[in-house]
């Protein structure tokens, strides 16, 4: 095995590591690292387990402290920061570790960042490289990535359909379209989140709990329901259970003295009034969007209805699409998609499919929409 394909496979491995973190570090990203000595042999791991605890660098060189580093490489996902955060800079702990090389996959777009921990590391001597599975990398952290460069939450649009494309039944029906393990899955989406976002039509519908269950990784996220006029009755689960103080209820700005907004503060909720200006009837989405990454969350799921999902991806305000396909023929009901609908070919929104697979009886697609 020549050191190129050794690099990458101990690249891999640390990239595993840094999926662990998934639905713990945010708003930080998800790292890991490995420490392997001249031959290969790994001497030590680690990964960032929960914002605000020790960097991915930190756990692992721990494990190693005293011993002889000069011949080792740490393998790392991002490149190590060099500033004071929540935690000492990484760069200064590597290089007083005394390790001889440090392997990451790509540049850290933090401005804070961004070339200054590699430049660190050079100046005192270590080599550096950089780019080893940089694809990888950035498709793990593309949330992160987004949320960095842009200051608003990577949005991902989660739709169950029939093979016919019904999305309910005309009465609003749709517990549940799909199967068991694509409804897991849906858990495992929620994990990784940082909230879910449903409207109002679909919390009234449904009444659904989003948080995370089958013993799914990830803390629960944020639940967000828009409801421009604060149509929803006080006993849905989203403002009585047990996560009620983690619900965020999004009201039109001309509704933020209103009783009812103020006996959702009261019960722990979060209300957040904003501007209807130039589109009285609902909530401007993108002004929803702003805001929650004003609140420094990173990624969003969007789980319905249909006039929220459709209206997220015309206004160019999704990133994703993770579409369920379940073998079923309705023949009627509510159509996904219908509120996109063009008059040419040369209009359709694009999809770029990323990856399309079974989950159970159902198909998965998923997909960038720019």
């Amino acid at each position: 095995m020549n050191i190129r394909e050794h690099d990458r496979t101990m690249m891999r491995r640390a990239l595993d590591l840094a999926a662990r973190g998934s639905g713990f570090v945010s708003p930080n990203p998800m790292v890991g690292a490995v420490i392997a000595d001249a031959n290969g042999t790994v001497l030590s791991e680690g990964y960032h387990r929960e914002y605000g605890g020790d960097h991915a660098e930190v756990e692992a060189l721990r494990k190693v402290a005293g011993s002889d580093l000069s011949n080792a490489t740490l393998y790392v996902t991002l490149e190590p920061c060099n500033h004071q955060g929540k935690t000492l800079p990484c760069s200064d702990l590597i290089i007083e570790s005394g390790i001889g090389r440090v392997v990451t996959t790509m540049r850290d777009p933090n401005p804070l960042v961004n070339g200054r921990g590699n430049k660190r590391l050079r100046e005192a001597g270590l080599e550096v490289v950089v780019g080893v599975l940089e694809n990888e990398a950035r498709k793990l952290k593309e949330a992160w990535i987004h949320f960095v460069r842009t200051g608003k939450p990577y949005v991902t649009i989660k739709v169950a359909q029939s093979l016919d494309g019904y999305i309910a039944l005309p009465g609003g029906e749709s517990q549940w379209i799909t199967g068991e393990m694509a409804r897991q899955y849906v858990h495992k989406l929620r994990g990784a989140a940082d909230a879910v976002m449903v409207g109002t039509r679909t919390a009234l519908q449904d009444n659904p709990s989003l948080t995370v269950r089958y013993d799914m990784p990830g803390r629960s996220p944020r639940r967000v329901v828009l409801d421009r006029s604060l149509e929803l009755p006080p006993d849905l689960k989203l403002f009585t259970d047990e996560f009620k103080t983690n619900t965020t209820v999004f009201i039109g700005e001309d509704m933020a003295e209103h009783p009812q907004a103020y006996k959702l503060r009261d019960a722990g909720i979060t209300v957040e009034a904003i501007s209807v200006e130039g589109n009285p009837d609902n909530l401007r989405l993108d002004r929803v969007i702003n805001r929650l990454g004003e609140m420094e969350l990173t990624s969003v799921l969007v789980e319905g209805g249909a006039a929220v999902i459709d209206t997220m991806i015309a206004e160019d305000l999704a990133d994703k699409l993770i579409l369920f396909i379940a073998p079923k023929l309705l023949g009627h009901g509510i159509k996904s998609f219908q509120r996109l609908a063009v008059d040419r070919l040369d209009q359709a929104t694009i999809l770029n499919i990323h990856r399309t697979e079974l989950v159970g009886e159902d198909i998965m697609v998923t997909g960038y929409l720019k």
